[in-house]
């Protein structure tokens, strides 16, 4: 036997209260909560998906403004250079031969007087090409007290110059440095035409 008959059953026997509206109620509200939830989560998904395309745009657009800079550097740099070099080229061949020319001078002054100390009452002998035999002899007369003899020598470019005093020698070679400043010039200017 059921005790059923000994509650007393308030679902069914209350004023008013109809379960199937309530239940309908019950539905809707959480019908209603589900599509909240669906809607809170399609906006936080378009949100994401929007920083992330907003991102992929900003890494794009910043990507290709380095590659611009990067290429604007480049040919400027280019640029440049290619503008100097006509510059350097005339400073090899007109303004450093002239440097050269009228060091040479000072240079086998400097270069006897640190001779004759070590090497005292010994005879200087001076090897030059031809065209400069005059020009030293003269330079030299007026620095140097000691006796020299001037040697001329065919095979010697206008900037070699051997300086002997006894045994020791010494060599002058300013068209050598000429030629080793211009090869790196040249050197420079290439190697930078390739790397561009």
């Amino acid at each position: 036997m059921s005790v059923a008959h000994l509650y007393q059953d308030f679902g069914s026997s209350l004023p008013g209260f109809d379960t199937k509206s309530f239940i309908e109620d019950v539905d809707l509200e959480e019908q209603k909560l589900e599509a909240f939830e669906n809607g809170y989560q399609a906006g936080w998904d378009d949100s994401v998906n929007a920083q992330i395309a907003s991102n992929k745009r900003i890494s794009s657009d910043l990507e290709r403004n380095l590659q611009e800079a990067s290429f604007s550097y480049h040919e400027a740099r280019t640029t440049l250079t290619k503008s100097l070099e006509p510059l350097f080229s005339d400073i090899l061949n007109t303004l450093l031969p002239e440097i050269a020319r009228q060091s040479l001078g000072p240079q086998i002054i400097t270069q006897l007087t640190e001779m004759v100390r070590i090497q005292l009452d010994q005879v200087i002998e001076v090897t030059v090409a031809p065209t400069h035999v005059e020009t030293i002899s003269a330079l030299i007369e007026g620095q140097i007290n000691e006796p020299f003899v001037m040697v001329p020598d065919p095979t010697l470019s206008a900037g070699q110059v051997y300086i002997r005093i006894g045994a020791e020698e010494r060599e002058l070679d300013l068209d050598h440095v000429l030629e080793t400043v211009s090869s790196a010039f040249s050197s420079f200017f290439t190697t930078h035409e390739q790397d561009a």
